[in-house]
């Protein structure tokens, strides 16, 4: 015995609200499982080498783990053109979280020394002994330069939180005992040694004729956000960088997810209205089937 026609549409009503209603849970779960947390760290960056003088560390959280962490460090490699040998160590670590935040730390430390990254993102350096970094020699109008840095440490660190938060953002530069040591040299005779030191507020100089063939950048950070970045030390080589253009410890953190889609967090506000309206379109659909049948079968 078929069944009415009014029974037959109100069931196939009810399939097509359930899929719905099936839909909408879905899309929600997916937007979630598109989250990224992301993080980038350098100790050492040199501009237009075709190979990096260190491979940058990178951590991507796609939500599915807790924590991603991408290390690296050891002995300071010397730079293209340099046979003196550096003491120290570089180190570089990114951390990304399935909970929409990032963090990073970057740079050089002394002999037996390290970088760490904390469980709240924060930044250590331990070290033993000054890094020595000999740069890149070179003369310009028959004078030669020779530079070399010396540190107890020298990094750059920052964090970030999802990128629609108002916390989490930071970003900063450690720069410990760290001195610039330049010289001339004139018809093959090295001149005497100047010592400059060199600290995170830039309140220093460059004397001549040093002045004309080096810069030094310090701490240039940015925390506004969804991105936060910083670059302990920038070093142009040459007038107008035209030598050599360096990067000492460079961390980049975000951006992340938005916070509706960090994965364990509630829906968004909208997705918690459209699955509530298509829940009650179901329920009030059921009940008014099972009305229709009480009555059909008084009837009868």
């Amino acid at each position: 015995m078929s069944r009415p026609t009014g029974l037959r549409s109100l069931s196939h009503g009810l399939r097509v609200v359930a899929a719905a209603a099936a839909l909408t849970l879905l899309t929600a779960g997916s937007a979630q499982a598109a989250t990224v947390s992301q993080a980038e760290a350098s100790a050492i960056q040199i501009a237009a080498l075709s190979t990096p003088l260190i491979p940058s560390s990178d951590a991507t959280n796609d939500g599915s783990v807790p924590t991603v962490t991408d290390s690296l460090d050891g002995a300071i490699p010397l730079f293209p053109g340099v046979t003196l040998t550096n003491t120290g160590v570089y180190s570089q670590t990114a951390v990304a979280g399935d909970d929409g935040t990032s963090a990073a730390c970057a740079g050089i430390a002394g002999n037996g020394g390290a970088l760490s990254v904390g469980d709240d993102g924060t930044c250590s350096a331990t070290t033993a002994g000054p890094a020595l970094v000999n740069l890149p020699s070179f003369a310009v109008a028959g004078t030669g330069f020779r530079f070399r840095l010396e540190a107890s440490s020298l990094y750059s660190y920052c964090t970030a939180g999802p990128a629609d938060g108002t916390s989490g953002f930071s970003a900063g530069s450690t720069l410990a005992n760290v001195t610039l040591i330049a010289q001339t040299v004139i018809l093959g005779i090295p001149g005497p040694e100047v010592r400059i030191p060199v600290n995170a507020n830039g309140s220093f100089s460059i004397p001549a004729p040093f002045s004309s063939v080096i810069s030094l950048d310090v701490n240039k950070v940015d925390t506004t956000g969804p991105q936060t970045s910083a670059t302990a030390l920038h070093i142009g080589l040459g007038p107008n960088s035209s030598i050599a253009s360096i990067d000492i410890g460079r961390s980049v953190c975000g951006d992340n997810a938005l916070t509706a889609d960090v994965p364990g967090l509630p829906l968004t506000p909208g997705g918690i209205a459209t699955a509530a309206a298509t829940v009650a379109v179901l329920g009030g659909s059921v009940y008014a089937g099972r009305r229709l049948r009480k009555d059909q079968a008084a009837a009868a």
